[in-house]
């Protein structure tokens, strides 16, 4: 019996070590939301964002409250998504009240780029807080509502709010593998004048939307006159 006790406590006494020696567990952040792009409508509502933070920005380097000149200098021919996104920004900058001018040379330049991301294996996600809880209140209203011959308005109201949030889109469904960060830049000479930079998640389906497409090859090839 002393034998077998002694057992049990080196056996412990062991485990306690290797806990001990063990790599830090992994943990995630608390809980953020993202938005996700699902639309060329949410093209332009970034870039009337992007537009609005940049005016309030250059406006506390500029006292007297004027407006500079912008140029846009986007790389708008590669991607789908810059094209439009550079039509946009030049809408919104001059609803702000900005002059932007298409010459390089004139003004204060903006650019963008973007980059996508695309994760390979994110794990386990965990579903959005309040989820099981309301999927739960939709259950117990629909058994309420079975039960019951007249159910009452709490109820109805109950099974309508449950419709609303799955039905309104607030959640998307699953996490894509791909998301997309816009970085804006205003420039005088070499010195950053404002930098803002924003993260979105992108439908998988869509990501070629974001990607710059690779000239085609070319070859030379010599002509030898006969």
């Amino acid at each position: 019996m002393k034998t077998f006790y002694t057992s049990l406590i080196l056996i412990a006494s062991l485990g306690l070590g290797a806990c001990a020696s063990q790599v830090p567990l992994a943990t995630t952040y608390p809980i953020t939301y993202q938005q996700k792009m699902q639309a060329a409508h949410h093209w332009d509502v970034l870039a009337a964002d992007v537009a609005d933070r940049l005016s309030k920005a250059l406006s506390t380097q500029d006292p007297s409250g004027g407006k500079q000149i912008l140029n846009v200098q986007g790389a708008k021919c590669c991607t789908v998504f810059n094209y439009a996104f550079h039509e946009f920004l030049v809408t919104r900058l001059l609803e702000k009240g900005f002059g932007v001018s298409s010459s390089p040379n004139v003004g204060l330049p903006v650019t963008y780029q973007t980059q996508v991301v695309t994760h390979k294996d994110r794990g386990f996600i965990r579903p959005t807080p309040g989820l099981f809880t309301g999927l739960t209140a939709g259950v117990l209203v629909l058994r309420n509502l079975a039960k019951s011959a007249s159910p009452g308005p709490a109820a109805a109201v109950g099974l309508a709010a449950v419709g609303l949030d799955v039905g309104t889109g607030y959640i998307t469904g699953g996490v894509p593998d791909n998301e997309i960060i816009v970085t804006t830049s205003v420039m005088s000479g070499d010195r950053y004048l404002v930098r803002i930079s924003d993260i979105y998640y992108v439908n998988d389906n869509n990501r070629d939307q974001y990607i710059a497409k690779a000239a085609p090859p070319t070859r030379l090839m010599e002509v030898v006159g006969q």
